[in-house]
């Protein structure tokens, strides 16, 4: 068995085991924090909100900042102010040392009064760390600086640093014509160069940049063996695009199968979520198909569905980064 596989069945396996302690109704007190943050975890994954906040929260009061993170996403309401609920969560994850809670606790958006505080804090630890060359802290002041000149200076240096995020962004930007390249083929190198890079690295939105570039140059089997990967992960962009292809070529039960899986795995919360049109396009294509096609698309969704987890990748790992991550204070 090899390690993905081994990885896809014990996410399986904890996603039905806590699925059914949850819709038990049973008290969450008896679970472990390490569970409670792992099925949280996911169900934030899954845009699966109401279902994730008590997992989440209780991760929380048991020490985990990203828990906290989390939970504090799920009540975004405002491109502007932070809500209520989601300033008090992201304060505490930057009390227990989050990097990213520290950052937002000085944000723009924070309504805490301690903002600027946290603005000099965070400042002076991801400054030090860029300084330093740590990739994840230049991502972050690309993010949150306000010039764009320096920050895209940061996102570069990023992109160098192996910052898979930085590196699918600025191949993003190279493609829609940012910065000059004198010689010939070299932006399209570059684009290709920092795609593969970030995919290598198991950032999903880049493999799949990476897959279509390569379906482009006319390498079917390159596209299609990185295709083949994201769907045995669980990516649930590709599941849907996949629905959406077929759906457009005339592929019916394709489309359905790919749609279905995505309607039986994830939510319709939060910032990221297609579920009401990927449901609407699903009852579409169904009106097509025969009665035998559907309970065809039926069992062959439960097969997949028995051994992969779907859910969005959604950067986890830049959330679990604290201060303990780098052996700092927060003097």
């Amino acid at each position: 068995m090899t390690w993905s596989s081994y990885y896809r069945y014990i996410l399986v396996a904890f996603a039905v085991s806590f699925s059914s302690l949850l819709y038990a109704d049973q008290s969450i007190d008896g679970i472990m924090p390490e569970q409670a943050y792992q099925q949280g975890t996911l169900l934030y994954q899954q845009n699966k909100y109401t279902q994730a906040r008590p997992l989440l929260k209780y991760a929380t009061a048991q020490g985990y900042p990203a828990a906290a993170l989390m939970y504090a996403d799920t009540f975004y309401a405002n491109l502007f102010i932070q809500t209520k609920e989601e300033s008090e969560y992201i304060v505490k994850a930057a009390e227990m040392g989050s990097i990213i809670g520290m950052l937002r606790a000085g944000g723009s958006r924070a309504i805490n009064e301690e903002s600027r505080l946290w603005k000099a804090q965070s400042s002076r630890v991801i400054n030090n760390l860029a300084e330093q060359g740590n990739a994840f802290a230049m991502e972050l002041l690309y993010s949150s600086v306000k010039d764009r000149g320096e920050g895209y200076r940061w996102l570069k240096k990023a992109a160098e640093a192996g910052d898979p995020f930085s590196q699918c962004e600025l191949a993003r930007r190279y493609e829609m014509g940012n910065d000059w390249f004198l010689i010939p083929g070299k932006r399209e190198k570059e684009t290709e160069r920092l795609f593969k890079a970030a995919a290598d690295s198991g950032y999903w939105p880049a493999m799949r940049a990476y897959a279509f570039l390569l379906h482009d140059q006319g390498d079917i089997n390159g596209y299609q063996a990185i295709i083949d990967e994201l769907i045995e992960i669980g990516d649930a962009a590709v599941i849907r695009a996949l629905g959406s292809y077929y759906r457009t070529n005339g592929q019916e039960e394709l489309s359905a199968y790919y749609y279905k899986i995505y309607v039986d795995s994830m939510g319709h919360e939060g910032k990221e979520t297609n579920y009401d049109t990927v449901k609407f396009f699903y009852d579409e294509v169904v009106k097509s198909l025969t009665p035998e096609q559907i309970n065809q698309v039926d069992i062959k969704v439960k097969e997949y569905l028995k051994t992969h987890t779907v859910r969005y990748q959604k950067r986890i790992k830049d959330y679990e980064y604290t201060l303990d991550s780098f052996n700092l204070t927060s003097n």
